[in-house]
């Protein structure tokens, strides 16, 4: 697989490695419908080419990572008379359902935050599996200051990400902040110079592929549903994934290799 792209979203695969890139640099990466659609088929891209690409990467064009949501989209609907039942509707459709299948990718997500991220670019981040940014990159959630609250699921993972007062605390105030103020609360992984932000990621990517992508997959799923688990019911899925790796290819391959003192050749199989 190629790739795709529409008018406000890039999807390029290669190798092993599927980029998703934010194209409105001239709108700082604003949320459009058209971003929304190929948010979607990059998810279902992703779910569909599971044996070719094994991890993918989320960015912005230009300076920005994704500045949230578009305000004359806003305005657009407010002077519309969009009803409390249209809104509704739509957002249980275009936004609840897009966070799910965005969280449902079995691939590893790494968010790649070259620059400013406000509103919805937050969640978009926090739907990744981590986060590295850039140390120029700069962060904030000012949904009340536009009398609404968090989204994109961000409700959810905000907590769970930085805790419960911090949460609070970044929401009921909007306030900015930089890269080391993230990275040491925990909402960034690594913060790295602007220049080496690429590299940095593109290193992560091949030290991933360098792991079995089967199993890579089931230890994100199996890992994922255990935060709302029993220790007992985490248990029972860890046994049942483990014993499917054990009996695949890929298991022999990664025991092998490993004797022979060679770089693995995994399938996915």
């Amino acid at each position: 697989m190629n790739g795709f792209e529409n008018d406000d979203l890039l999807f390029r695969v290669d190798g092993h490695v599927a980029t998703i890139t934010l194209n409105r640099p001239d709108a700082y990466n604003a949320l459009s419908d058209d971003m929304r659609d190929g948010l979607r088929k990059a998810a279902d891209a992703l779910r569909q080419n599971r044996s070719e690409i094994r991890i993918a990467v989320l960015t912005g064009a230009g300076k920005a990572f994704c500045s949230g949501g578009d305000i004359k989209l806003m305005k657009k609907r407010i002077d519309d008379g969009v009803s409390y039942r249209e809104r509704l509707e739509t957002y249980r459709r275009d936004v609840a359902d897009m966070v799910r299948e965005l969280r449902g990718i079995r691939q590893p997500v790494v968010a790649k935050i070259n620059g400013a991220t406000y509103g919805a670019g937050c969640s978009l981040a926090m739907l990744c599996d981590l986060r590295i940014a850039c140390d120029s990159a700069k962060f904030g959630l000012p949904f009340g200051k536009r009398a609404l609250i968090p989204d994109w699921g961000s409700t959810y993972f905000l907590p769970r990400i930085v805790g419960l007062s911090k949460a609070i605390s970044l929401c009921s105030t909007g306030r900015s902040f930089d890269a080391a103020e993230a990275l040491q609360m925990g909402f960034l992984d690594e913060v790295v110079a602007a220049e080496e932000l690429d590299s940095r990621v593109e290193a992560f990517c091949e030290e991933v592929l360098q792991s079995g992508p089967f199993s890579i997959m089931e230890a994100k799923a199996a890992m994922t549903r255990g935060l709302d688990l029993s220790l007992d019911a985490a248990l029972e899925i860890e046994a049942r994934v483990q014993s499917e790796c054990f009996v695949s290819d890929d298991h022999r391959e990664g025991v092998d290799c490993f004797l022979e003192k060679r770089p693995p050749s995994f399938t996915g199989k």
